[in-house]
């Protein structure tokens, strides 16, 4: 069994997780071994990952992949520009979709994926989210 925490729990049953994690999803899945995930109430968000809103990423530096030697020798220096050869992408987040999780745990007890939607409509209204959208469409 694989036990991962996350970092928000989406509306639809997926979930943000550290980057890493949707592969150690895919492994688990292709070895048949469940893939549980232990998220607290206050990770639920009633948002869906295909909505606008929704930030799925941060970009982190480069620099926690490569040191500023490595990173040097991918540099052109014959050019006269010094620009990269190799141009390093560091995201934080993993997108792990909702047919890769066996189970979610939370403070309510455990629930199914396709579960999950419902268990978020008890913490948030409809209203908000249109008041939310409102306010932030106004500035």
């Amino acid at each position: 069994m694989v036990i991962v925490g996350a970092h928000a729990v989406m509306a639809n049953g997926g979930v943000i997780a550290p980057v890493g994690m949707n592969l150690v999803a895919l492994a688990a899945q292709k070895h048949a071994v469940p893939f549980v995930v232990l998220a607290g109430s206050h990770k639920l968000c009633p948002l869906y990952p295909h909505n606008p809103e929704v930030l799925l990423n941060e970009l982190r530096s480069p620099s926690e992949l490569l040191d500023f030697g490595e990173f040097s020798d991918c540099m052109d220096f014959g050019s006269g520009s010094g620009s990269p050869l190799l141009h390093v992408v560091n995201p934080a987040f993993d997108y792990v979709p909702p047919k890769l999780v066996s189970l979610f745990i939370t403070d309510a007890g455990g629930h199914n994926p396709s579960y999950m939607y419902r268990l978020i409509a008890d913490y948030y209204s409809a209203d908000d989210l249109v008041v939310q959208r409102r306010a932030t469409a106004g500035n």
